[in-house]
């Protein structure tokens, strides 16, 4: 049997000072990076907290080396190999079901530690210095043994990837490839099974493999061809047609950067390069969801700004607008004005002094001439006045419970991936809120009922600036109501002075005096009832808002808070990221 040289392999000497120093140094920074999660919240993956646990764990531990690949790609017979020794079964099926820890040992022995994960011991003096893990393959039926597999890869200081001359590089080892890409190890690829490929045929397929995982990692990584079944016949065997074989198996120059390359000054950087890749990847990681999430807020901020842009403008177009139908109900009460001032000069003379003694006919009179159909007209102005503010307020919010609806479905198809959790449900969930309350309100909106209350209010406020009792009527017939008050008073004066033969002098100024009384009665009624529906409409008006910004309040103070407590987070995923980048640098 062969003697390898694995006796070159020393107990492992104590680190230097420097050394600790950056172990130190190092552990310090995975403790930050670990705080930072804590921040970052429960949406941090279990995967990643579990590697960066792992990563402090293993600091002071042994280099740890991880073979994986294929089941069928002679995993186990490569590692016998190299052990010198059937430490781990071999065959054409899964034989590696659970991944298998091989420590040092006096004596060989295997203990189940938990489900999927064994503990082999064996007294080989390559695992004094060494921790080797034979996983399962990378395409196992079960699922599990992939699932733990690439879970354990995050501790591995070293992989070593097997893959088959047969079935060279196929898409589960590209995959498995870009995973361990993303934690940034150290790999070094072996063909195994080159025994069955013609010296020509290796210069291919080692070609192949080298082209496709140099694409996949962007580095070009140690290769090895190698034939295992060979290296471990070559180790049960003795003399020299063993040495030549074991020669030929390829296993020589595996043996060669394990024990030479692989000094302990190599060793002890790439066990600090392990978990530093480690850290980069994470702090990357979280740094870009930081930022994804802040986007979105700052998204979500120009929107809620719009929306108070769209408010403010709201009030200013409200009172615009509202000047259209104020005029067309001056216009109204402008021709009861004029209708007024002819009926005076026509009927307020001597030779109708019979009329204006009937107080009854002359009531009628104005009524007919001067009211007319203009109480009508009047109601008809007020009320689309009111119907306009209704439609107005009614649009204004349909048209921001519409724009918030848009926000939350905004960024549903890419809100961050496996790390948008409760920030995406807490925003997507009040953004929901908002457009079922809006829904609620308006199902519960009943516009006649409103429209009916304004108009009430309306017609009270102007009936209260002259007469009280005016029950049930509208705005128009309160009006007219107003008007025979003032056509009482003339009629009555009128009749008494006539009785006491004094009309001839003073009908003209009679006159006059209707004639202005009738005006200031239409500009006082003119001037309260713009202000009533000035006031109603601003009333309106402030409602429809408190109402709008009351339905936004939550979304609001979430954004505000998370976009406080995400910027605080960005800084300090940046500033770790640097630390990481100054460490490598300290390391490499």
């Amino acid at each position: 049997m062969i003697t390898l040289p694995f006796g070159l392999f020393r107990r492992r000497r104590l680190t230097t000072e420097q050394q600790d120093a950056l172990l130190n140094e190092l552990d310090a920074l995975l403790q930050r990076i670990e705080a930072a999660l804590d921040r970052f919240g429960s949406d941090v993956e279990t995967a990643d907290r579990n590697a960066l646990a792992g990563s402090r764990a293993s600091l002071r531990e042994l280099f740890l080396i991880v073979v994986a690949g294929e089941f069928n790609s002679g995993k186990s017979t490569f590692l016998n190999a190299l052990l010198g020794a059937q430490v781990l079964p071999e065959g054409v099926t899964p034989t590696t079901d659970a991944i298998t820890l091989l420590k040092y040992g006096d004596e060989p022995f295997d203990e189940l530690i938990e489900p999927g994960l064994r503990l082999h011991h064996y007294p080989a003096e390559m695992l004094r210095q060494l921790t080797v893990v034979d996983t399962p393959g990378t395409n196992a039926v079960i699922r599990q043994h992939e699932r733990l597999t690439r879970e354990y890869i995050p501790r591995a200081d070293l992989v070593i990837f097997l893959t088959s001359a047969d079935r060279p590089f196929t898409e589960s080892e590209r995959a498995f490839l870009e995973l361990i890409k993303e934690w940034g190890k150290k790999v070094v690829v072996v063909i195994n099974k080159a025994d069955i490929l013609t010296p020509a045929e290796q210069d291919q397929v080692a070609q192949f493999v080298r082209e496709h995982v140099n694409r996949v990692l962007e580095q070009s990584p140690e290769l090895f061809m190698v034939s295992a079944r060979r290296a471990l016949q070559a180790r049960q065997q003795a003399g020299d047609t063993a040495a030549e074989q074991w020669q030929a198996s390829g296993m020589a120059a595996i043996e060669h950067f394990v024990v030479d390359t692989l000094d302990e000054e190599t060793r002890f950087r790439l066990k600090v390069l392990s978990p530093l890749g480690v850290a980069r990847r994470i702090t990357t990681k979280y740094l870009d969801a930081t930022e994804a999430r802040l986007a979105t807020l700052r998204d979500d901020i120009q929107a809620i700004d719009q929306i108070d842009r769209q408010l403010a403008l709201f009030g200013d177009e409200l009172k615009q607008d509202a000047e259209y139908h104020l005029t067309e109900i001056d216009r109204v009460l402008t021709t009861i004005q004029e209708r007024g001032d002819r009926f005076c000069d026509e009927t307020i003379r001597l030779s109708r002094i019979r009329e204006l003694i009937d107080g009854n006919r002359l009531r009628a009179a104005f009524e007919q001439e001067v009211i007319g159909d203009s109480y009508q007209h009047l109601d008809q102005r007020v009320q689309k006045l009111i119907d306009w503010l209704m439609e107005k307020n009614l649009r204004l919010q349909q048209s921001v419970d519409e724009f918030i609806q848009q926000r939350a479905l905004a960024h549903r198809e890419r809100m961050l991936g496996s790390v948008g959790g409760s920030f995406a449900y807490n925003r997507q969930a009040l953004l929901e809120s908002i457009g079922q309350a809006a829904q609620t309100a308006m199902a519960s909106y009943n516009r006649q009922a409103e429209a009916h209350q304004l108009a009430t209010e309306v017609q009270s406020s102007v009936a209260a600036t002259a007469i009280t009792g005016v029950g049930a009527l509208g705005l128009g017939a309160t009006l007219v109501a107003l008007f025979h008050t003032v056509l009482l008073d003339m009629t009555g004066i009128l009749a008494a002075l006539t009785v006491a033969g004094l009309g001839l002098a003073i009908l003209p100024a009679k006159r006059r005096q209707a004639k202005e009384t009738i005006r200031k009665k239409i500009d006082e009624v003119r001037n309260q009832l713009r202000a009533d529906l000035r006031q109603q409409i601003e009333r309106e008006s402030e409602r429809t808002i408190l109402q709008i910004r009351e339905r936004n309040a939550p979304f609001i103070r979430f954004v505000r808070a998370q976009q406080e407590q995400l910027i605080d987070l960005q800084r300090t995923f940046s500033d770790l990221a640097v630390a990481v980048e100054k460490l490598s640098k300290q390391a490499g």
